[in-house]
């Protein structure tokens, strides 16, 4: 992110004040169809600070006040909802892969305790605004990759055929054939089996499974498309003020527009910076994950040791030789350790994501529902253990 007096002031879009900024205008069809566009230097001035839930609940509950506070863009907000909602059908259309995974929301006190967790809201608004950033991207790196210009792409690669063998094998004890035949497996054929299972018992182990299958995406100079997007173009453009990729590539954009092209020098020059650019950028991304996950894992850890010995339902989300993790509703997940399991010794299956007991050929496998108490947790070690309880 970009230095506060920056990102919250300066490139900030604040209400009612000009503000300089690279703009896509798109002409779209009823149908969800980008039939012209124009990318240029722009100034804007935006009309209100709109608040995500303010928005969905216009949308989604007709709120009569907010209707009145909003009424001068009231006819904005509902032809960006149908708009939306047509692009979206288009995405599914397409055989675009949506894994909607609940992510937690972390309260903390101003001593930094967390007061609670809870499931982060992904509303309305909230699919509104990816909607458009989707097709901004969209429409940015197929414009640029048509006209050759050093770039830095948004890279999701097929899944690689040992991964492919594994799901299909996992998807057949379900009576789901995953075709393998063809070498080119297109994500529609993978959105359609979450499709089938939605709503179904094991709809969230499926949905893990095949979200595990995935490639890591990256960020790559070469515009190699995205898998499970189901887009041959896609770059990252939409937020410059908090990733460097969409940052470089706004530079290059502006430079372009405004000079009408490179000359072979400095397209050399661009070439090796969206190299070290899309280099450094991947690296760096996946650091931030690995510090985002850790702080999760300190803070649930944390809020959990204020909660030893409550009993929570919860369900199982992952399995190996030594335990199996069960997640609770919050998204707090902790582990059962098999050594704790009284009354059996237990195996790991892995191609079938379950243990068993050798004598009694107890099962506990991914997406089963079960009962846990906490025992113990450890904000330092970023651990939480639990042991089953009996129904």
């Amino acid at each position: 992110m970009l230095p506060v007096e920056l990102s919250n002031d300066v490139c900030s879009l604040n209400p009612h004040v000009d503000r300089l900024t690279l703009s896509v205008n798109m002409e779209i069809t009823p149908e969800g169809k980008t039939v012209d566009y124009e990318i240029y230097e722009s100034v804007i001035r935006s009309s209100a600070r709109l608040v995500y839930d303010d928005v969905s609940d216009i949308i989604e509950n007709d709120d009569a006040e907010l209707k009145e506070k909003y009424a001068d863009i009231y006819p904005d907000i509902c032809a960006m909802a149908e708009l939306a909602s047509i692009l979206s059908a288009v995405r599914d259309a397409r055989g675009n892969l949506d894994f909607d995974f609940d992510e937690a929301h972390i309260t903390l006190g101003e001593d930094g305790i967390p007061l609670s967790v809870d499931i982060s809201a992904r509303r309305t608004a909230n699919r509104l605004i990816e909607e458009f950033m989707l097709l901004a991207n969209e429409t940015i790196a197929k414009h640029f990759a048509l006209k050759e210009v050093p770039f830095v792409y948004r890279v999701h690669e097929r899944p690689s055929e040992d991964k492919l063998e594994a799901l299909a094998l996992f998807l057949s004890g379900f009576s789901i054939r995953l075709p393998l035949e063809n070498t080119s497996l297109h994500p529609g054929v993978l959105a359609d089996i979450l499709r089938t299972v939605k709503d179904m018992p094991y709809e969230n182990v499926i949905s893990t499974v095949m979200l595990r299958s995935m490639q890591k995406a990256a960020y790559e100079v070469e515009c190699k498309g995205h898998f499970g997007l189901a887009l041959k173009y896609y770059c990252h453009f939409t937020s410059p003020i908090r990733r460097y990729p969409d940052l470089i590539i706004h530079r290059i954009i502006k430079e372009y527009l405004r000079n009408g092209g490179f000359d072979r020098g400095r397209t050399a020059a661009l070439k090796k910076a969206t190299e070290e650019a899309a280099e450094l950028s991947s690296i760096n991304e996946r650091k931030a994950l690995d510090l985002e996950r850790d702080a999760e894992k300190m803070k649930k850890a944390e809020y959990m040791s204020y909660h030893i010995g409550e009993i929570y339902d919860g369900v199982i989300s992952g399995v190996s030789n030594y335990g199996i993790y069960v997640q609770l509703p919050n998204t707090v997940e902790g582990m059962v350790r098999l050594e704790n399991i009284p009354g059996d010794y237990y195996d790991y299956e892995p191609t079938k994501y379950r243990v068993i007991g050798r004598r009694t050929n107890n099962i506990y496998t991914l997406g089963q529902s079960v009962t846990i108490k906490v025992l113990r947790a450890s904000a330092e070690d970023r651990e939480i253990d639990f042991e089953l309880v009996s129904n």
